[in-house]
């Protein structure tokens, strides 16, 4: 028996309701009907438009949510997931440009940009002399009007004054390259995972608490010259990070036969 003409599922067939709810629900989100940050219809109302028990729309919802298709947030509902980046670690990369090459724009809306007196840490990390100054540059990005991630980073003054004119309208490390001569030849990152406070939840348009990745880099240009800092606060949602490693060949050590 056909439950319901727009959802499609049939009681008497031989594949379980579940599942047939489960490959309807993944249509809507392929043809584009319920697009990346939509809110989804609640449990009551799935029931109420499909023709089924709340036990099968939450199982189905429940399974989808494992699978990151979907995501539940506390207090506001089930939205349809964004899709996650994978991002390669062998290389020194650019978000900008490995999405361009995924077929994303990524956009940056700049919250702040101005010349700051360096930190004690920043000293440190840029080899500067106490009192030098840098240039601070803090953006928003988003990837098809998706907040993605809130990225600051601190240049020495002196070897790049006039980016602060820039309009970002490229990928920094490729503007820092082809219009500064500043390419970045090497760079250390450090991840570490940890909770969105309430004004990165505001930018990003998550809950407070929601996990987020952080990245740190200090990269070096030509002449192994610190060229920036970097502090990058990204959606765990949005993104995971890829390394490949080789184990070490095994070396045996021959010992002489006791005496």
């Amino acid at each position: 028996m056909n439950l319901n003409v727009e959802w499609s599922l049939n009681s008497d067939g031989q594949e379980p309701l579940h599942l047939q709810f489960e490959k309807r629900i993944r249509a809507k989100i392929d043809a584009g009907d319920w697009k990346p940050g939509d809110k989804i219809p609640s449990e009551r109302d799935l029931m109420e438009q499909a023709g089924i028990s709340r036990a099968t729309v939450r199982q189905t919802i429940g399974e989808l949510v494992h699978q990151r298709l979907l995501q539940r947030i506390h207090g506001r509902g089930t939205f349809v997931s964004s899709p996650r980046y994978e991002q390669p670690l062998e290389i020194v990369y650019s978000f900008s440009e490995q999405l361009r090459l995924l077929g994303f724009k990524l956009e940056d809306q700049v919250l702040n940009s101005q010349v700051i007196e360096a930190t004690p840490d920043l000293v440190d990390k840029l080899r500067l002399t106490p009192g030098e100054q840098i240039i601070y540059l803090r953006r928003l990005r988003s990837v098809r009007g998706i907040p993605m991630m809130v990225g600051m980073a601190f240049f020495p003054y002196t070897i790049c004054p006039d980016l602060l004119n820039e309009t970002f309208g490229m990928s920094l490390y490729r503007l820092l390259t082809e219009k500064y001569g500043l390419p970045v030849v090497s760079a250390v990152d450090h991840l570490e995972a940890v909770s969105a406070n309430a004004e990165l939840a505001r930018h990003l348009k998550i809950s407070p608490g929601s996990p987020l990745m952080y990245v740190e880099r200090v990269a070096l240009t030509t002449g192994d010259i610190p060229l920036h800092v970097g502090y990058h606060y990204i959606r765990g949602d949005m993104c995971r990070f890829k390394s490949t490693m080789h184990a070490q060949p095994t070396s045996l050590e021959l010992k002489p036969p006791l005496a």
